[in-house]
């Protein structure tokens, strides 16, 4: 079975692979095809696809954006977005921008609480769209503990850390990659809202009853029952699936490419409804 990985990051966001190195990993690892997907931003796609284009690798131009809504953060996965667009380019800049505020914010919480970490080292990600676990990478080099460890610790709502971020509606996200011609996936439901797995759910079906086109069925941190759940949902809607590892490279450890934590695997027969749901022929 040939396989793909629609959920990955590079050092345009929050990643640490270049977008080179990711293109060569990925054609190193045997995928079919890739999705570049860094938040807010699609400043690592030239590179991607010059890369994608000299090794043979087939890339899917994606974004990742942020929303709320009843107060929980979703993350909606782009694919297929026309990157080139001005207008999109736009929008998405305008979104990205609020980051920048909430970054500063929570990095002086943390000083403030005698946290070895200061506003101005976030100077070294001068240039890319920064977000938590860029925070938590300056927290891992300074014996904190590692990315994913620091970021639930300390920069998750609830934490000593946390900084809420001005976010668009559902909707105005999934209109935003609609108009670049983009199908719009609900990103890792298990993580809307860890304490309540039905209220995740809840929360993802209204955001495909906003226009979303589906959501990830298959993800690094699904268990058999959120497998289970995401699939009922997609029968239920009839809609799109998509899945991903959420590759940040060395900011998440034994978090693999491909085969996320260890079992993963996306097919590449998901991108056949997404094209034929676009009117896309792919050679």
């Amino acid at each position: 079975m040939q396989l793909c990985d629609l959920h990955a990051h590079t050092t345009a966001s929050d990643g640490s692979y270049t977008p080179s190195e990711l293109v060569r990993y990925a054609r190193e690892k045997g995928l079919a095809a890739l999705a570049v997907t860094d938040h807010d931003t699609v400043d690592g796609l030239p590179e991607a696809e010059d890369q994608a284009g000299r090794v043979g690798l087939r890339l899917i131009p994606g974004v990742e954006l942020s929303t709320r809504l009843e107060g929980r953060d979703i993350h909606i996965v782009g694919l297929f977005v026309r990157w080139r667009d001005p207008d999109f380019q736009s929008r998405i800049r305008a979104m990205g921008a609020t980051r920048d505020q909430r970054n500063y914010d929570m990095v002086q919480k943390l000083a403030d609480n005698g946290f070895d970490i200061r506003p101005e080292d976030l100077d070294r990600f001068r240039g890319r769209v920064v977000t938590k676990a860029n925070i938590g990478a300056i927290l891992m080099e300074r014996g904190y503990g590692e990315v994913k460890e620091v970021v639930e610790k300390y920069l998750v709502r609830g934490r000593i850390g946390y900084v809420a971020r001005k976010m668009p509606a559902p909707e105005e996200c999934i209109d935003t990659i609609h108009r670049a011609g983009g199908l719009a996936f609900v990103a890792h439901t298990n993580q809307i809202d860890r304490s309540d797995r039905d209220h995740s759910v809840s929360l993802c079906c209204q955001v495909l009853d906003m226009g979303a086109d589906g959501l990830e069925t298959l993800y690094c941190e699904f268990d058999d029952d959120w497998r289970a759940r995401t699939e009922a949902i997609a029968r239920e809607y009839g809609c799109l699936r998509s899945g991903g590892s959420d590759f940040h490279g060395k900011y998440k450890k034994g978090l693999d490419l491909m085969t996320g934590y260890s079992g993963l695997a996306v097919p590449v027969s998901l991108l056949e409804p997404m094209e034929a749901r676009l009117g896309l022929t792919h050679m």
